[in-house]
């Protein structure tokens, strides 16, 4: 068990998404997310951390970025308009994906620290 940094209680077993401190549940607010004085302060992530926190997401729209724009050079005959409507398709495909990672950042998900070994029911 890890010690609690804001409180100092033995059960420290939670991290908040925001400050990656150790906390106890008593010390986090009720969706344990995020403690109660980055509650207080209002945090949120910055870009930077938002995009290392999302790396499979930002890797897995790259891939389909990637995709849907450089097929074309290894397909012959293809017409001129075929790239025109390949930026499309990936603008339209980052669209979604830029606005789960806005909207994750307002409301990061739960921590999972507590749940080991438990089964997830």
């Amino acid at each position: 068990m890890a010690e609690c940094e804001f409180c100092g209680s033995m059960f420290g077993d939670r991290a908040c998404y925001f400050c990656d401190r150790r906390c106890c549940t008593s010390c986090m607010t009720d969706d344990r997310s995020r403690c109660k004085r980055c509650y207080i302060d209002k945090k949120k992530l910055g870009w930077v951390r938002l995009v290392k926190r999302n790396k499979l997401v930002v890797i897995f729209a790259g891939l389909l970025w990637l995709y849907a724009v450089f097929p074309g050079p290894f397909l012959p005959g293809l017409d001129p308009t075929f790239y025109t409507i390949s930026l499309v398709a990936a603008a339209l495909i980052m669209i979604p994906i830029c606005l789960a990672l806005f909207f994750w950042s307002l409301n990061p998900p739960n921590s999972d620290l507590g749940r080991r070994g438990k089964s997830r029911d």
